[in-house]
């Protein structure tokens, strides 16, 4: 039987807040000369950077987000989920937690997971979007949630190249496809 996730891949916060730090000027001197004007250089990133580690983010947030909506009891509609993925990804996702759902199967993490996600490349894209290649290592069980019995453990390594578009100021899955798999725990070759 197919892997719940795969649904998913075939075919992620509204990330515009940044951490911002600063001094808030409660800090007293105690010296009577004169202090310096200059300060540290500060680092900034550029747009194209911006992007692309937002997009990110938001790709590993949405992962967290499918990964809640498939466990027991399953949402289809999850706003979570919803808020992490538009166009296909979102016809596909819901589509196949709905036949989850119908078919009573859910989805959990077993004991010792070795489930992740290692992001080796994100990509700023002629169109704006940002593409996202991913080695994930799935081991999710699928299992039957009126009787318990598993229906699938194989853990396996997918190559996942990710679309991410922007909607307003959030970073969204477009279409994420699984490009290669492998048995096992294994390192991705491109």
């Amino acid at each position: 039987m197919r892997r719940v996730w795969i649904a998913a891949v075939a075919g992620a916060v509204a990330l515009a807040a940044g951490a911002c730090g600063g001094d808030d000027g409660d800090e007293e001197s105690t010296n009577t000369t004169t202090a310096s004007s200059t300060s540290a250089p500060t680092t900034t990133l550029d747009e194209e950077t911006r992007k692309e580690e937002a997009a990110k983010a938001a790709y590993l947030a949405y992962w967290v987000a499918f990964e809640r909506a498939s466990a027991e009891p399953v949402d289809p509609r999850s706003h979570d989920l919803q808020a992490w993925m538009t166009g296909d990804q979102a016809r596909l996702v819901v589509r196949n937690l709905e036949e989850m759902e119908a078919s009573k199967q859910a989805a959990r993490r077993p004991a010792n997971s070795r489930s992740r996600h290692r992001v080796s490349a994100t990509e700023l894209q002629a169109d704006g979007s940002v593409r996202i290649t991913d080695c994930q290592v799935d081991d999710a069980v699928v299992y039957d949630t009126t009787s318990g019995a598993v229906i699938n453990d194989a853990v396996v390594t997918n190559l996942i190249v990710a679309t991410m578009v922007q909607e307003g100021d959030a970073w969204k899955v477009g279409l994420a496809e699984r490009t290669k798999k492998w048995p096992g725990v294994v390192g991705c070759v491109v």
